[in-house]
């Protein structure tokens, strides 16, 4: 209850006696926002109760195998004997804008809670309408991290192979032969449930929640989803799946993973 988003700081350091201006605090194995920041990221709080704890991950469980993915992973997976490696992925083939250092320890924190089985407080969800979605089951602050967009990785040029609807770009050198793309129909997280908007209707737009980030960590890029606003219990995680390609060209559109998204609610 001390790192609820309704508890004031002072609590905090009363309780913790830690410093006002550290932004993250670590009990146990876990670590936790303590002094939240608009120009940084939050490291979402898990689920308390344990019944509401297994029925989330249930749900995900479920989603997974309904979907026919062979395995969860947090990480980007570069399968063996592939032709697609770890060192095709070199940021420096790609203009990534630069990621603050705060922001860097606290993903890098975000994933070490993974780790230990702390995860954000949502739901996979199904309906008729718009199949799978993702919905929030707590109140989850703005700039919150959600996720790592996991998957297999391969190139834009082998993006003809899969039948998957939620790829997403990686690594763009300008060449299909060696962009990069996630795939998550075998393996991954809860990323690949989360609904796209459609970015060609104004009132879609405001439906998103949820903006994605690539940034480059040890020379490797990666790409995070966190929260564009607050989120309420209840409400649906939107991203804008064309962020950043909006105005480009059919074939610009076709090298970087583009939509059509006119069909979307």
């Amino acid at each position: 209850n001390l790192f609820l988003p309704s508890t004031h700081a002072s609590k905090r350091t009363a309780v913790l006696g830690t410093s006002k201006s550290r932004l993250t605090v670590r009990i146990g194995s876990l670590y936790f926002t303590n002094k939240p920041n608009k120009n940084n990221w939050s490291i979402p709080l898990p689920l308390i109760n344990p019944s509401d704890y297994t029925f989330s991950l249930a749900t995900i469980m479920a989603a997974m195998r309904f979907c026919g993915m062979e395995a969860y992973s947090e990480e980007l997976i570069y399968p063996d004997g592939g032709d697609v490696t770890e060192e095709m992925n070199d940021s420096s083939l790609d203009v990534i804008e630069p990621l603050s250092q705060r922001n860097v320890d606290i993903f890098k924190e975000f994933k070490e809670n993974l780790k230990h089985g702390s995860f954000p407080p949502l739901q996979v969800v199904y309906g008729d309408q718009l199949g799978f979605s993702v919905e929030a089951l707590a109140v989850i602050p703005k700039h919150t991290l959600i996720a790592e967009y996991t998957g297999h990785v391969s190139t834009v040029e082998r993006s003809g192979e899969t039948s998957s609807d939620s790829l997403m770009v990686l690594l763009d050198t300008g060449s299909p032969k060696t962009s990069l793309l996630i795939d998550p129909s075998r393996a991954g997280n809860i990323a690949r449930f989360l609904n796209g908007i459609n970015n060609r209707s104004q009132f879609s737009r405001r439906k998103a929640n949820v903006r994605t980030r690539r940034f480059s960590l040890d020379g490797k890029c990666r790409v995070v989803l966190f929260t564009g606003k607050r989120v309420e219990p209840g409400d649906k995680l939107n991203y804008d799946y064309n962020a950043g390609v909006e105005g480009k060209s059919a074939g610009e559109w076709a090298k970087t993973g583009f939509y059509d998204t006119s069909n979307f609610l």
